[in-house]
């Protein structure tokens, strides 16, 4: 079904219904059970990164050519950004929405530093690319933007 709202309140007014008529406990309960299933993605997502950065430029997957380099590393760390900004706001909902933002994108750009120097170690790459880490803290920067409006739906969806 199509539904159409005239105004940005009233979507708001019906968003705000469908939120209190969910129990709390089963918000709750529901919190609980994302929460460790973002930090685990979360972790799978940063060793698929130091994985790859592993790896010489010879070795490296078809799809990671498929994009300009600077892309591949933004939308890369988007991935990571919305990641660990999603589930620093499902497991400590305390944190608040700007808080979770802050604190994905310091994470994520840290892991960034990490990665480039982690790069150092694989022949044939250089890992000393500020342009490549610049993209990495955009990407984040945007992904953990992202959760602001994709989280609600998570945390407190229909089901």
């Amino acid at each position: 079904a199509i539904l159409c709202y005239s105004t940005v309140s009233e979507v708001r007014r019906v968003n705000e219904r469908a939120l209190t008529s969910m129990p709390a406990e089963r918000r709750h309960a529901r919190r609980r059970r994302l929460g460790p299933i973002l930090w685990i993605s979360l972790v799978f997502w940063a060793i698929t990164i130091l994985w790859l950065s592993s790896l010489p430029p010879q070795q490296l997957p078809e799809a990671a050519f498929l994009f300009w380099d600077k892309l591949n590393h933004f939308c890369a760390y988007a991935i990571g950004g919305w990641l660990a900004s999603a589930a620093v706001r499902v497991s400590w909902p305390r944190t608040g929405v700007v808080g979770a933002v802050v604190i994905g994108i310091a994470l994520i750009s840290a892991f960034g530093i990490l990665d480039e120097a982690f790069q150092t170690l694989t022949p044939g790459r250089s890992g000393r690319a500020i342009d490549d880490w610049i993209a990495d803290v955009l990407g984040a920067g945007a992904g953990a933007l992202l959760t602001v409006p994709t989280l609600r739906r998570l945390t407190f969806g229909r089901g």
